[in-house]
């Protein structure tokens, strides 16, 4: 048995409007020690997963439709409120997105930080905030900055005080959802680091939630992507980045610009995330994909396995890349790759790839 393994968890949002299927029956497993990554466009319920983990989903409108998500060999689900609130920043601490938000404006950094610590670590109020000083020496920050309030912070600094929270208690499992959002590429590299070395140091596990493959590739063991809902590629660093096999996956790495390669323009994906509330019968992902053909409409593919330890959901899956299908609409493959068969000088907006230069007619 896995440190943590999350089976079979759905969870909706009931509304007026009606219900949004933000999590659709997921499976993930994580070692001790090791960090998953979680990685799919805004939308795709990764932060919602993350929010299932730690016993914290809105109800209402949230509810958790069905799962387990098994903790040491423990079901968090069937924990009560009391059990879950020993548990939160104490054993399994979360670094929440927005620090602008997660901080409380009303109250110095130090008793933020000291606040976990006295109610997790069974010590003095005093000691407390003692501790909660080397925290922050420990994330960067002077000692004697403990008595200001977040306002006084830039961003990078509230960021590293919401990481001082999450890492005050030593957890054995840390969520980090997309702790680089809103930081300049230097700070970026700060925060990772620090997380990394801090990890190692306590020898905790992590689940990392971000958008970005580069982050991905410095800090991970695992990677899962994550599309409406649902898990459709799963596997190490190398199978994701060296052997993907599902369209979107492969898609994800086409929008990313390459200092190896020569293009004029990158090949976005096609469309947008649907609609939790009205998702397509069939793949979720077919309305956007390329290679998607009859069946992919209407029958929801498994996640298999391709090669040992690397899970796909595609019906045309195979081990290292995507197949190709002859009947594939060659006009709808051309959109993909950025192109206007009507017209080969054009590209997919119409516009000249090679317009005239200046003086010329």
């Amino acid at each position: 048995m896995s440190f943590l393994d999350i089976k079979d968890l759905t969870i909706h949002y009931i509304t007026d409007e009606g219900v949004v299927k933000a999590v659709n029956g997921i499976d993930l497993s994580l070692e001790k020690g090791d960090t998953l990554g979680l990685v799919g466009e805004t939308g795709a319920g990764k932060t919602t997963t993350a929010l299932g983990v730690m016993g914290l989903v809105p109800d209402p409108p949230g509810k958790v439709i069905s799962g387990e998500i098994l903790y040491n060999g423990e079901d968090l689900l069937k924990k009560s409120n009391a059990e879950l609130r020993k548990i939160r920043g104490g054993e399994i601490s979360m670094i929440f997105q927005d620090p602008m938000t997660a901080l409380n404006p009303v109250l110095r950094v130090g008793d933020q930080i000291a606040e976990v610590i006295h109610l997790h670590g069974n010590c003095s109020r005093t000691e407390a905030l003692k501790r909660a000083m080397d925290m922050l020496q420990k994330v960067g920050i002077p000692p004697e900055r403990v008595s200001d309030y977040p306002h006084q912070f830039s961003g990078g600094m509230k960021q590293r005080v919401v990481i001082a929270i999450a890492l005050a208690c030593t957890p054995q499992l840390i969520i980090a959802d997309e702790p680089t959002t809103a930081l300049d590429v230097t700070i970026q590299a700060q925060v990772l680091d620090m997380m990394n070395d801090l990890k190692q140091q306590i020898g905790t596990s992590m689940i990392l939630i971000t958008h970005d493959l580069g982050v991905v590739a410095e800090t991970c063991d695992k990677v899962a992507i994550m599309y409406a809902g649902e898990i459709v590629e799963y596997g190490t660093l190398r199978h994701i980045f060296k052997e993907v096999s599902h369209p979107y996956t492969k898609g994800l790495f086409n929008s990313l610009p390459s200092l190896d390669e020569d293009v004029e323009r990158l090949q976005p994906i096609r469309g947008m995330m649907p609609d939790p509330a009205n998702l397509p019968d069939g793949c979720k992902f077919h309305p956007r994909c390329p290679y998607a053909d009859e069946t992919c409409k209407t029958v929801c593919p498994a996640l298999q396995e391709v090669a040992p330890g690397h899970l796909v959901r595609c019906h045309h899956a195979t081990k290292g890349v995507p197949l190709y299908f002859p009947d594939v609409d060659e006009n709808e493959l051309a959109y993909q790759q950025g192109k206007d068969t009507s017209n080969p000088g054009n590209d997919y907006l119409g516009r000249n790839k090679n317009p005239p230069k200046r003086g010329e007619a």
